[in-house]
């Protein structure tokens, strides 16, 4: 009997040494930055479910019979329960997982962009400014050396390194199947609500 399991990541990024080198150039616009796929593979199957997600309060309204002494009492009940919103669910079509090493100079961008599918990046050298559309405004986010963060696949971003010092991401991608290198990153439009951040 093979025991379905079901895994609900959220600290996946255990994952920063790689050795493994698919080289792949960083083919999209930015500035001073260069990256290398270091390894690829699948994940999830039917007897191995992955669902990744962030937490949710979902709502549940339901009718419910009591009986009593009087006969049957219905009444409707309302409840709040821990639930998750999805990013990607693997299961019956495996996820491919990639991981990459991204190096941005003194003054480097990645550009504005967005991935297939949620990524956990972590912060192996200097120090990143994460720009995020969306919202009312561009608030800027630092990450130093030994922070990580989750990148949804909606979210429209671009890391700057603003600092002296070449900044160097670890990135695990969990993306749709037959992803390809040249897919991980989708460029997008210079948001409005950050004009003056290129």
């Amino acid at each position: 009997m093979t025991m379905r399991r079901t895994v609900v990541a959220g600290a996946v990024l255990a994952i920063a040494a790689l050795s493994v080198s698919i080289g792949v150039a960083f083919g999209t616009p930015g500035s001073g930055a260069a990256s290398v796929y270091t390894a690829r593979g699948t994940v999830g199957s039917a007897d191995d479910q992955i669902i990744l997600g962030t937490p949710k309060t979902v709502t549940v309204t339901r009718t419910v019979r009591v009986k009593t002494k009087k006969g049957t009492v219905r009444a409707r009940v309302t409840v709040q329960v821990p639930g998750i919103q999805p990013h990607i669910s693997c299961g019956a079509t495996p996820c491919d997982m990639v991981f990459q090493v991204l190096t941005i100079q003194p003054g480097g961008f990645t550009g504005w962009h967005t991935h297939p599918g949620p990524t956990f990046v972590a912060v192996a050298q200097g120090d990143g400014t994460m720009y995020r559309a969306g919202g009312s405004g561009c608030d800027p986010m630092k990450y130093a050396v030994g922070q990580g963060f989750l990148q949804p696949s909606t979210e429209v971003h671009n890391m700057r390194n603003e600092g002296t010092t070449p900044l160097v991401l670890h990135a695990f991608y969990l993306l749709p199947p037959g992803t390809a290198n040249a897919a991980i990153r989708i460029d997008q439009p210079q948001p409005a609500n950050c004009p003056n951040i290129p």
